[in-house]
Order: C-alpha cells, then sequence, then structure tokens
C-alpha cells in the first residue's frame, strides 16, 4: 500500500502535465471537492475535468514548471480510509511562487490504492506576481 505522502507526490506532479484527465486515478467518483465557491458534487470523470478546466488554463497562463506536495498532518488508522491535510506549491520556469495553498482530504482505499473521495480547500495565497 503507497504511504500518504508518495500518493500527495503523484498527486501534485500529475498537475505538471497540465491536463484535466492526468488527475483522474487520483479520485473516487463519486467525491466531493469544496472550494472557495462552494461545495462540487462530482459524479464522474468528465465532471471532474470540467471541475478542473479553468483552474489548468490558470496555471499555463502563469508558465506552470514547478509543483511540491507536502503532508502536514494524516490520520491513516482508519478503518479502510485516511485523513490528510497537504499543503501544496506552485511556481512557474523561472522559479517564482505562483500560489500556494492547503487542502484536507478524505481518502479511501480502492483496490489497494488511495482514492480522494473529498477534498476541502482550506486557504489559497497568491503571488504577488499574479
Amino acid at each position: 500500500m503507497e504511504d500518504l505522502g508518495s500518493f500527495f507526490r503523484r498527486y501534485v506532479d500529475a498537475h505538471l502535465k497540465l491536463d484535466e484527465g492526468a488527475l483522474d486515478e487520483f479520485y473516487h467518483f463519486p467525491c466531493l471537492i469544496n472550494d472557495l465557491s462552494g461545495v462540487h458534487a462530482i459524479s464522474k470523470a468528465e465532471d471532474l475535468h470540467k471541475y478542473h478546466q479553468s483552474f489548468f488554463d490558470e496555471l499555463k497562463n502563469a508558465d506552470l514548471a514547478m509543483a511540491k506536495s507536502m503532508v502536514v498532518e494524516q490520520h491513516s488508522a482508519l478503518p479502510g480510509g485516511a485523513r490528510a491535510i497537504v499543503s501544496f506549491r506552485f511556481g512557474n520556469s523561472e522559479n517564482n511562487l505562483i500560489f500556494d495553498c492547503d487542502y484536507a482530504f478524505a481518502l479511501l482505499k480502492q483496490d489497494e490504492k488511495w482514492k480522494v473521495v473529498f477534498a476541502q480547500l482550506d486557504e489559497i495565497r497568491y503571488s504577488d506576481l499574479y
């Protein structure tokens, strides 16, 4: 079973592909995402693509070249599941910060793989450059 640190490193690395479909393998369908605009019910991969489209457009326009994750807190003793708080940093090709953010995740083990069932944006901090 993959540890949560490795899972979220793969998750954030998938953002570098700048392709909405790159995140499909990390999510359970259906799932919920709670961000600054409210709660989004994601029932299938196409819903996830639509949800992430403007986010990936923003990252493309900002010249995304670096993405990092750090698991700040985790509770993986739950039967068949885990909870994690993860901090993410995204930077451009000149090594400048685009933004960083914190998310809380609820995950489910499915076929010995972690899948996100709930993601909640806690805070997003944009660089003065953007």
